[in-house]
């Protein structure tokens, strides 16, 4: 159960319906309870998806943030997205736990680099480095801000003990 009580959909005003409909899950009900934000977080998170990322670096860096914050939701409406861009289980288990070997070395140097801003907010010379050897200054900026806001996103979550919704949703509506 969470830690604050969500709006019941049907308790929701038509402007928050709208925005609930954007994306219906139990993040967006919870997002409702801080007012303002909800339009803003949701339409950043569904602007990665027209960004210079492709679908599987996008996945990537997502699904290895959610390991690091040990969020099972942002897993739960991700690890399928991730699999259908191309990942195949061994490669999602291997970015979850970290054991990177087996992963070519575009792979390995996006999970370092997550890794370092996860934990230490700045990445060092030599893993920015190593991720500029395969990504552009775009791509790179991107990664950065798509960490930020699914570290973000784990923190809300995992504080307010957001519950798992029963299957993953969609972002169809917004893209």
């Amino acid at each position: 159960m969470a830690r604050i009580i969500l709006p019941e959909v049907d308790s929701l005003t038509p402007e928050q319906q709208d925005l609930y409909q954007l994306f219906p899950a139990n993040l967006t009900r919870a997002l409702l309870r801080t007012g303002a934000c909800t339009d803003g977080y949701l339409t950043l998170g569904a602007s990665f998806r027209q960004g210079h990322l492709c679908a599987k670096d996008r996945e990537l860096v997502i699904l290895r943030v959610a390991a690091l914050s040990h969020s099972a939701y942002e897993r739960m409406q991700h690890v399928e997205i991730a699999r259908q861009s191309g990942w195949r289980e061994s490669d999602i288990d291997a970015i979850e736990d970290g054991d990177i070997q087996k992963l070519d070395g575009k792979t390995q140097a996006v999970v370092r680099f997550t890794d370092e801003c996860v934990k230490h907010v700045k990445v060092t010379g030599v893993v920015f480095h190593a991720l500029r050897c395969y990504c552009s200054e775009e791509e790179i900026a991107e990664i950065t801000l798509l960490i930020g806001h699914y570290m973000m996103t784990a923190r809300f979550l995992e504080t307010l003990e957001v519950e798992l919704d029963e299957r993953p949703t969609s972002w169809e509506k917004m893209a």
